[in-house]
């Protein structure tokens, strides 16, 4: 197995040729938002295209390799933090927009036109904002009891919580108003924790 070089990153691993794809293609969304084409990635890779069609029958499948693979980081990176000693406010804000440190030079504003142009890849974004609650729901419940947080309605924060970040991420008014998404995120969980904690 060869080692090679994972864009945007100082450092050397093993990867299969699937994951390289994947991650040339996270390198060009980083610069090109969803714009970037399956010759593109070719073109990086000096590789043929067809190449790429063996392990992805078309860009909307690669884009859900994309979605699985940074959900997957983002459930590792849920779990440091669930583990880690932070006081619970601390965590629970972090938890709720866990983001891997790889993933923060993305400007996840421009999956804008995802929806129209990729509805499987768009439902499949749904999905998993709408799941995974579970470390979320532990750290409040957590708060709960120790007096920390005050009693909410689980549910309805999780409403707000998903139509937010879906909305953050159709990326209009936050390119309109120039907020990059973690500065809305940050916002986001600033009036949030307002309202939750004690």
């Amino acid at each position: 197995m060869m080692i090679e070089w994972k864009p945007k990153k100082d450092i050397w691993f093993p990867m299969g040729l699937k994951e390289r794809i994947i991650q040339t293609a996270i390198a060009l969304f980083a610069d090109s938002g969803l714009k970037f084409t399956m010759q593109d990635i070719a073109g990086e890779m000096h590789i043929a295209k067809k190449t790429i069609y063996h392990e992805f029958e078309s860009k909307e499948d690669l884009l859900l390799a994309m979605l699985e693979k940074g959900f997957s980081e983002i459930q590792k990176e849920k779990q440091k933090i669930t583990g880690s000693d932070l006081p619970l406010p601390e965590k629970l804000k972090r938890v709720m927009i866990a983001l891997p440190e790889e993933y923060s030079v993305l400007d996840f504003r421009q999956l804008e036109g995802l929806k129209e142009k990729y509805p499987l890849a768009a439902e499949e974004l749904k999905k998993h904002l709408e799941n995974n609650w579970e470390p979320v729901i532990r750290i409040i419940r957590e708060g709960q009891e120790a007096g920390v947080f005050r009693n909410i309605s689980i549910p309805v924060l999780r409403v707000m919580v998903t139509a937010s970040i879906e909305s953050f991420l159709s990326g209009g008014i936050l390119k309109e108003e120039k907020i990059p998404y973690e500065t809305a995120l940050d916002e986001m969980m600033m009036i949030i924790m307002k309202g939750i904690e004690a």
